[in-house]
């Protein structure tokens, strides 16, 4: 772990949640918050429902994965300065944060990240039944209302001090894009609608 990823676990070694344990030593952090869209981000999103296409017996949701405004632990994400290179690479989309006693987390894959001005927006698949217990369990809890929080697992790159007694993450490497039940700041939540109705207002993208 280099000396400033450990300055980093002493800061958020109180805030429940925040640091993801690597197990090669190092940590990732974990991050969401609510931003309240304005009308760029409406003209961003609105296409990518007409673009979307979600059969009747889809297993597809729109997440809300991340934003740039002040979280729990006053940190702030600039959305812009985003690495998705790995990530695109293997595309994990998992059970909270993989930091359970489940043998695996993976509950589908993310299919398209969309990115506003304001926020970062992930498709979600999640695995059929008959292939993950997990995955069934927790997309009928999700479609049911009952789990609509996400995370983000990443690897600070760059960062500098704000004025909310934080960080904020001007460069930064998305890891993983997570369904947690409990996340750091409680407002990081879908709206609980089907996937074709959560993007009815949605226009637009800046894909990754």
């Amino acid at each position: 772990m280099t000396n400033r990823h450990q300055n980093l676990e002493n800061r958020y070694k109180n805030i429940p949640g925040k640091i993801i344990a690597l197990k090669n030593g190092d940590i990732s952090l974990a991050s969401d918050s609510e931003h309240e869209l304005n009308d760029d981000d409406l003209l961003i999103l609105q296409k990518q429902n007409e673009q979307t296409d979600f059969a009747p017996d889809s297993r597809l949701r729109w997440l809300k994965a991340a934003t740039s405004d002040p979280d729990r632990a006053g940190d702030e994400m600039v959305i812009e300065g985003a690495d998705t290179e790995n990530f695109l690479r293997n595309p994990q989309f998992l059970w909270s944060h993989g930091q359970t006693d489940e043998p695996v987390h993976t509950l589908g894959k993310i299919l398209k990240l969309v990115a506003t001005p304001n926020a970062l927006y992930a498709l979600a698949e999640y695995a059929d039944a008959d292939v993950s217990e997990l995955a069934e369990k927790i997309f009928q809890m999700d479609e049911a209302g009952y789990l609509p929080a996400n995370s983000i697992g990443f690897n600070p790159t760059e960062w500098e001090p704000n004025e909310f007694g934080g960080n904020r993450f001007t460069k930064w490497e998305l890891i993983e894009i997570s369904k947690v039940e409990l996340p750091c700041n409680p407002y990081a939540i879908d709206d609980g609608a089907p996937a074709t109705k959560q993007l009815s207002l949605f226009e637009a993208a800046n894909l990754f």
